[in-house]
């Protein structure tokens, strides 16, 4: 007989509706629904804390794939290496100048061909405009839709 895997989807603010969600609960409520949980949410620091895997996505389209401290150590996409270079770091006792992602999301109704991150990425070329990257497997396990990975 096969085995049968069990999992809820809980978007982060349902979480959130009782003040600030810390990672202990997240895993407390896994260990007692005795099930996996898939977590939607923006918060790095609870991703970081409380996922074995991660799936990041832009313009709704999965863009890259891969467990949590792979994807933190080593990000593929650049939208995932913008994304964690925006995390605040305090060094020296000062609040660093944090990097943004350049452009505007594209309109979501009338999306560009081609890979859909292309118009903000620093390394797109003119085949990125055109074609919509797959999403392939990366040699630590994970996927990543991208022509020019980091």
């Amino acid at each position: 007989m096969a085995q049968r895997h069990s999992a809820k989807l809980i978007p982060y603010l349902v979480l959130g509706l009782f003040g600030g969600v810390r990672p202990e609960e997240i895993n407390r409520l896994q260990r007692e629904m005795n099930m996996g949980l898939i977590l939607i949410t923006h918060d790095l620091g609870v991703i970081a804390e409380s996922c074995t895997r991660v799936v990041v996505m832009y313009c709704g389209k999965i863009i890259e794939m891969a467990e949590t401290e792979e994807l933190f150590r080593n990000p593929r996409h650049p939208y995932t290496r913008g994304l964690l270079d925006s995390i605040p770091r305090i060094r020296e006792k000062k609040l660093e100048t944090l990097p943004i992602i350049e452009g505007m999301v594209p309109d979501l109704a009338n999306l560009p061909k081609g890979c859909r991150f292309a118009d903000r990425c620093p390394k797109a070329e003119d085949h990125c405009r055109e074609n919509e990257p797959p999403l392939e497997d990366t040699e630590s396990g994970g996927k990543v839709a991208c022509f020019i990975p980091n």
